[in-house]
């Protein structure tokens, strides 16, 4: 009998578990797409391009289909709306990704901000805010870029 409860309570803890894990999945690939969207729309104007290299990006970073991309845009459009700044994003980020992906972020942030051929004013300033509230460097800020330049051969 006891074996039987201890069985039961052990399948509804890790349904539980899963569930969680999951839940912590969404939050975050919500809260970095919001970071993406908050760069592209730093110069006040989201271009076709920017949202193109979102959806690349996405897709890349969390192995996701085209329509799996297009519904998250979507919830974290909704989600970057709700809330007035990004302090929560980068929190939630900050706490539960590694510093290898958070560098990877940075990247990927880098690579978008170029996608217009320039760096404004704005982006530069939300760069800096950014790696700052993942808890970055700014040498990791740096690397990022230098990285990003590579990458796009500029």
């Amino acid at each position: 009998m006891f074996d039987k409860l201890e069985k039961f309570v052990k399948s509804q803890f890790s349904v539980s578990e899963q569930e969680d894990s999951r839940e912590l999945d969404r939050r975050l690939m919500i809260a970095t797409t919001v970071l993406f969207l908050e760069m592209a729309y730093a110069d006040f104007e989201l271009t076709e391009d920017e949202e193109k290299r979102i959806q690349n990006t996405l897709e890349d970073f969390f192995m996701l289909s085209t329509d799996n991309v297009t519904d998250l845009m979507d919830l974290a459009k909704e989600s970057r709306s709700e809330k007035n700044d990004i302090w929560t994003f980068a929190g939630l980020i900050k706490a539960h990704f590694s510093r290898s992906q958070k560098k990877q972020i940075l990247e990927k942030l880098w690579i978008l901000i170029y996608t217009d051929g320039t760096v404004d004013k704005y982006e530069d300033r939300l760069i800096r805010k950014i790696t700052t509230l993942l808890g970055m460097e700014h040498g990791d800020m740096i690397a990022a870029k230098l990285q990003a330049k590579k990458m796009l051969n500029k």
